[in-house]
């Protein structure tokens, strides 16, 4: 059985064009791959963060030690708010502690670009000492 040149041009030209299909598949996962790599580890670092500030931070200090965050090329920030859209029957009661809102950001250091941020809603539990009478 021969073929002719022109059966074998076709037969190269279906090859060649599924062969290029492929490839821009496999580089096109390949980027979606990295990206949700990309996506989980900065998730991670901003899930640890905000463990550690639910834990142990306080208004006053806000800050991450880099023993619990190592990560040189991200930071984290806080900032805290009062919880605003409360219903009124829920705000002004007696010996009510205030509901605040903490804002957790994960900042890539090299360009200040916020990554992610995260919203806590907390109650204010700093104790004031009453003065004895």
């Amino acid at each position: 059985m021969r073929f002719t040149l022109i059966e074998v041009v076709i037969a190269l030209a279906i090859l060649s064009l599924s062969l290029a299909g492929m490839f821009r598949l496999l580089s096109s996962s390949q980027l979606r791959i990295a990206n949700a790599e990309e996506k989980y580890r900065e998730m991670h670092m901003l899930t640890q963060g905000v463990e550690y500030l639910m834990l142990t931070g306080t208004e006053e200090d806000l800050s991450v030690p880099d023993e619990v965050f190592p990560y040189t090329d991200y930071l984290i920030d806080c900032t805290v708010e009062e919880a605003d859209g409360l219903p009124e029957e829920l705000t002004g009661q007696e010996n009510q502690l205030p509901l605040k809102k903490w804002v957790v950001h994960l900042i890539r250091a090299s360009d200040r670009e916020e990554r992610l941020s995260v919203t806590i809603d907390r109650l204010d539990l700093q104790i004031t000492e009453v003065a004895d009478e």
